[in-house]
């Protein structure tokens, strides 16, 4: 019953999913893409032979194991709030998250020759998908509406919420494999556009994230019973008339800008693996 309860729990949290799988894995199938032969040699061995994108979304998969993995839970995102410009890992606590912290020391863990290898698979297979979890906008965020979880929409007659339809909704209507959507995605990219991908660091690309978290939000069904002075789709209890009904035309708009972070994502992760592997 205790571990029922934790699981429900988490259902409403904003640690839930970054891109769901398909996701994940473009974000690895990418960075395989990049990574330098001698970083791909180092890769193998740590992963037993397994590739980035299959290692992608095993950080997620442990969340039905919260008696072993609960304290990795919170890990998954940040809480930058709106006022603050300097945000760092020296901000981060329980409440708000752990990311950016838990890259870092993930990194610690995989660059020293002192690690065991049971700890090196650990800490790669959660910096694959941690650098995923940052380029989704929503893991970067104030935290108030539990990162789009209470943000409940009606996407192509389907009742949602936006965090579930940044995570996998938009890519599932793709109706893509995560091997076409990689391509898909790279297959026009410049010389230029990875050197641009590659600018930055981990706080700078968490930056990124919160910059695009306000315009993803619809605009408030106008009713009685929701006034636009507040999100009223974003609670606890929605009623039908206050979701948002959107259809193909949001992911028209959005799709770009995720197809984008995705990139990011699989260029900056093989950056840091080609960085912090020799």
């Amino acid at each position: 019953m205790k571990h029922l309860f934790i699981l429900v729990s988490l259902l409403f949290s904003q640690s839930v999913f970054a891109w769901g799988a398909t996701g994940h894995r473009v974000v690895g199938e990418i960075a395989t893409q990049y990574l330098n032969p001698k970083t791909l040699k180092k890769v193998e061995p740590i992963l037993d032979g397994q590739s980035l994108a299959r290692v992608s979304t095993w950080s997620d998969e442990i969340k039905s194991d919260p008696e072993n993995y609960q304290y990795t839970f919170n890990w998954h995102y940040t809480t930058w709030a709106t006022n603050d410009d300097q945000h760092s890992e020296h901000e981060e606590n329980p409440s708000t998250g752990f990311l950016l912290k838990s890259i870092r020391e993930q990194l610690d863990v995989l660059k020293d020759r002192k690690s065991s290898s049971d700890k090196k698979a650990f800490a790669l297979k959660f910096i694959v998908h941690l650098i995923g979890d940052l380029h989704m906008p929503l893991h970067v965020g104030t935290g108030s509406d539990q990162g789009g979880n209470l943000c409940k929409v009606n996407f192509m007659g389907r009742v949602t919420n936006l965090h579930s339809l940044w995570d996998e909704g938009m890519i599932s209507f793709a109706a893509l494999s995560f091997t076409e959507l990689s391509r898909f995605i790279t297959e026009d990219k410049t010389q230029d556009d990875l050197k641009q991908a590659r600018l930055g660091e981990v706080v700078t690309w968490a930056e990124e994230s919160k910059k695009i978290v306000p315009t993803l939000y619809p605009a408030e069904v106008v009713t009685t019973s929701a006034p636009l002075s507040m999100k009223t789709y974003c609670k606890k209890d929605v009623l039908a008339e206050e979701m948002p009904q959107l259809s193909y035309e949001y992911s028209y708009r959005f799709m770009p800008i995720l197809n984008q972070r995705l990139f990011e994502a699989g260029v900056r992760l093989a950056k840091i693996l080609n960085e912090n592997l020799k």
